[in-house]
């Protein structure tokens, strides 16, 4: 009798290792830092805040071009009338004495110019009538001399915006690879509570067939069949709620990370012994400095709406050449010089006052963001504090979760002694069992709360 009730409790044993690592040849261990990096390469929130990266960085360029010159080539041909050239004499004012004594004027002519004219109308239609062709060819350059800051506060305006994408940016990675954490804790918890489950269902299995024998020996009444079978039933409903939900955990994470996990996957068990990160880490906060950058772009972008009432003096030039062809004249072709310089201030003085509504829009969004900050800032701190809170009192719920799951282990020993020589009653073995499996699940919640506790503040790392 003894010899079959040991071969019995082998067999239990063997199941139990059996169930808790079913696919030990195949498992594959998945770590979180894995899970993190893939999820940051493939997550399409990251490659939106890449674009608008890209388009404050642009934002930024166009900016600073304000400083450059612009050199321009400017081509013009075009066909009217009413601008034929015409040869026009130029000489000198001279005075002669005639031969009766009085004086007169007389002109000299020495030279022509060309003057473009027309006739009226009655006199030389054909010239009123006939067009001209012209065209201009002309390489043109400007540049903004001084705008009285209005240039260096856009630059301002735009950096500022470019600082704010790019914490942006920072702040979607820490939002992706918290939801990453939390859905692997997730798994992690679920995968522990079924390798439980499978446990308590081999176990229930192997008491269940242990006092069917001792029933069939006499050893115990036949009243304890039913209480056992009960209990190898709702241990297995158990098993099979756990499978469920540790199935759901690894979908939810497989679509977190952008790509589903192997069916064969388990969690690093590591991740429970994960350390805290020095104090001096607890003040890089993304969203913390987003906010600041984005309260910072609005107070210039104020500055730089009220300097959109300064002048702004500019200088210009440009040099080319004007041909024109005279279908009058035998399709002559005249080729002439073409050249400005010039300087420019242009002096704002009322503008409705759109630039002053606009700067006080920014200005009223800017103090919105200030008391935001403020607010955001307070969090942040009951935030760490709360976090370092529930990891001290996690890890003093694991110490004592563990020495329970120790007591526990020695009682149920005693008391599956005592059932299989008759001593005890099958309640008190149930009862023995129920408190193992709780302070299994509590040495698992702990474990799992103080890691949650310390990723939650974790900083990500670059």
């Amino acid at each position: 009798m003894r010899g079959r009730r040991s071969l019995l409790a082998v067999m239990a044993v063997v199941a139990c290792s059996g169930a808790a690592f079913p696919n030990g040849a195949r498992a594959e261990v998945v770590t979180l830092e894995a899970l993190e990096k893939k999820a940051l390469e493939k997550s399409a929130l990251l490659k939106a805040g890449s674009a608008r990266e890209r388009a404050a960085s642009a934002e930024v360029r166009q900016a600073e071009s304000a400083y450059r010159p612009r050199i321009g080539l400017n081509l013009d041909s075009n066909l009217a009338p009413g601008r034929k050239l015409w040869n026009v004499p130029v000489g000198r004012l001279q005075v002669q004495q005639d031969q009766d004594g009085d004086g007169r004027d007389e002109v000299t002519s020495e030279d022509t110019a060309l003057v473009q004219g027309v006739n009226a109308l009655g006199q030389g239609a054909a010239d009123v009538i006939v067009p001209q062709w012209r065209t201009l060819a002309q390489l043109s350059f400007g540049a903004t001399l001084y705008d009285f800051g209005r240039t260096h506060a856009a630059i301002t305006a735009s950096r500022a915006k470019l600082n704010a994408a790019e914490t942006d940016a920072e702040l979607t990675r820490t939002q992706v690879v918290a939801n990453v954490r939390a859905a692997y804790l997730g798994w992690l918890s679920a995968h522990e509570q079924q390798r439980l489950a499978t446990t308590a269902s081999t176990d229930a299995a192997g008491r269940s067939q242990r006092v069917a024998a001792l029933v069939q020996e006499g050893a115990r009444p036949r009243g304890d069949l039913a209480p056992v079978e009960a209990e190898r039933l709702l241990s297995e409903l158990e098993r099979e709620r756990g499978s469920g939900q540790l199935e759901g955990a690894l979908l939810l994470l497989g679509a977190l990370v952008g790509e589903p996990l192997p069916a064969d996957a388990e969690p690093d068990l590591h991740v429970l012994e994960v350390q805290p990160a020095p104090r001096a880490s607890d003040k890089v906060d993304p969203s913390l400095r987003m906010l600041a950058f984005q309260r910072t772009a609005l107070e210039a972008t104020a500055r730089a709406q009220r300097k959109q009432r300064a002048p702004v003096l500019s200088a210009s030039a440009g040099a080319g050449a004007i041909a024109q062809v005279d279908f009058l004249d035998g399709n002559s072709t005249r080729l002439l010089p073409s050249y400005t310089v010039g300087l420019g201030l242009v002096v704002p003085l009322w503008d409705g006052g759109s630039s002053e509504a606009a700067a006080q829009a920014a200005e009223a969004r800017a103090d919105e963001l200030r008391i935001r900050l403020e607010s955001a800032e307070r969090e942040r701190e009951q935030e760490l504090a709360r976090a370092r809170l529930d990891a001290e009192h996690a890890a003093r719920r694991q110490a004592t979760a563990q020495q329970l799951l120790e007591i526990a282990k020695t009682r149920v020993a005693d008391v599956e002694a005592g059932y299989d020589m008759g001593a005890m009653q099958f309640e008190q073995v149930q009862a023995a069992r129920t408190m193992l499996r709780r302070a299994e699940t509590e040495v698992v919640m702990a474990k799992v709360a103080r890691a949650e506790a310390v990723l939650r503040v974790l900083p990500v790392a670059e």
